[in-house]
C-alpha cells in the first residue's frame, strides 16, 4: 500500500490540499494518506474545510506547536483530529517510514 503524507502550513493552501488528497483518493484507492497541519494553516482546522476528508477516514495531524502558538486546544479541533508533538517531526517519521511527501 501507497502511503503519502500531505504537508499543509499554509491557510491559503486548504482548499487545494482538499482537492488533491480527494483527487488521489479516486485515482489510488488504496492509498494511505495523512494530512500533517502545521504554521499558520492551523487555524483551518477549526473551520469545516476539512470535514469532506474526516468523514472519509483521512488521518489529520494537528502540530501541538502550532496549536499553542495560535492558541488553539485539543478541544477548539473536530472529533478525528490528532495532535501531534510536532508537525515537522511527524513529517520526518513518515517519511522515514516511506510516505512520498506532497506540499500543495
Amino acid at each position: 500500500m501507497t502511503k503519502v503524507v500531505v504537508h499543509v502550513d499554509d491557510p491559503k493552501r486548504v482548499a487545494l490540499a482538499v482537492g488533491n488528497v480527494r483527487n488521489l483518493q479516486v485515482a489510488l484507492p488504496a492509498t494511505e494518506v495523512i494530512v500533517v497541519v502545521n504554521g499558520p494553516a492551523i487555524t483551518s482546522l477549526t473551520t469545516a474545510a476539512w470535514q469532506p476528508l474526516l468523514a472519509t477516514g483521512v488521518e489529520i495531524d494537528a502540530c501541538h506547536n502550532a496549536m499553542v502558538s495560535h492558541q488553539l486546544t485539543a478541544s477548539m479541533l473536530p472529533t478525528g483530529v490528532v495532535v501531534v508533538p510536532a508537525g515537522v517531526a511527524r513529517i520526518v517519521t513518515l517519511q522515514a517510514s516511506g510516505a512520498a511527501y506532497l506540499k500543495p
